[in-house]
C-alpha cells in the first residue's frame, strides 16, 4: 500500500501547480517545415543533443530534454492535451497523451522540452521490450544491476536521463517512466 501511495504522490507532483485543461482545444504546432530547418540552424545553447535513454514509437525516437515540437509534429494530434503553470520554470508545463503513453514537457527560453514519458499500458514498451507486466528479473536481465532502489522503484541513470520502473509486491512492473535530468533541478 505504501508503494502505491508513493507512486500516486509522484504522479500528482508531476501534474504541476495549477490546471488548464484543453481537451477539446488541442494546440496545433505552427512550426512549418521551412521554420523547422531554421530552428535547427539557430539551435539555442540550452538545447541538449539527444542522448541517454530513448523511447521509440512507430519509428520515432524520443529523448529527454529535447524540443517537443518536432516529436508532436511526427506523432500527430494527441488524444488529450493538458497544461498547467510550471512550478519550476516560467511558462506552462504540458502533457500530450497518445495511445499507451504520455509526454510531459517543461518550458525554457520560449520552447517546450521533454521532461518525461510515462508508459500507461502494455501496448507500448521500452526500446528493449520491457513493458508493464514484465518482471524485475526480466528488467535486470536487460538493464543490468546498476540501479538505485527506493520505495518499490528501480531507477537507472544514463547521461541526462533516468528510466524508472515501479514494481508491486509480486515483482511485477506496474509503472515505467523516462525522466529528464534537468540541470539546476536535481
Amino acid at each position: 500500500m505504501k508503494k502505491i501511495f508513493i507512486f500516486i504522490l509522484v504522479s500528482i507532483l508531476m501534474v504541476g501547480c495549477g490546471k488548464k485543461d484543453n481537451t477539446d482545444n488541442v494546440e496545433k504546432n505552427d512550426q512549418t517545415t521551412e521554420n523547422k530547418g531554421q530552428a535547427d540552424e539557430n539551435k539555442d545553447s540550452t538545447q541538449v543533443e539527444p542522448s541517454g535513454f530513448v523511447f521509440k514509437h512507430n519509428g520515432i525516437e524520443i529523448y529527454m530534454n529535447t524540443d517537443v515540437a518536432p516529436v508532436i509534429e511526427a506523432l500527430g494530434e494527441p488524444l488529450h492535451y493538458f497544461e498547467s503553470e510550471s512550478c519550476a520554470f516560467k511558462g506552462l508545463d504540458k502533457v500530450y497523451t497518445y495511445g499507451g503513453f504520455e509526454i510531459s514537457t517543461y518550458p525554457l527560453d520560449g520552447k517546450d522540452y521533454i521532461s518525461s514519458i510515462d508508459l500507461k499500458d502494455d501496448t507500448v514498451s521500452t526500446t528493449e521490450n520491457i513493458s508493464l507486466g514484465s518482471t524485475v528479473e526480466e528488467m535486470i536481465s536487460v538493464y543490468g544491476e546498476d540501479y538505485t532502489q527506493s520505495a518499490g522503484a528501480y531507477t537507472y541513470v544514463k547521461e541526462e536521463s533516468k528510466l524508472q520502473f515501479v514494481v508491486n509486491n509480486n515483482d511485477e512492473i506496474i509503472g515505467i517512466t523516462y525522466l529528464a535530468i534537468v540541470e539546476g533541478l536535481e
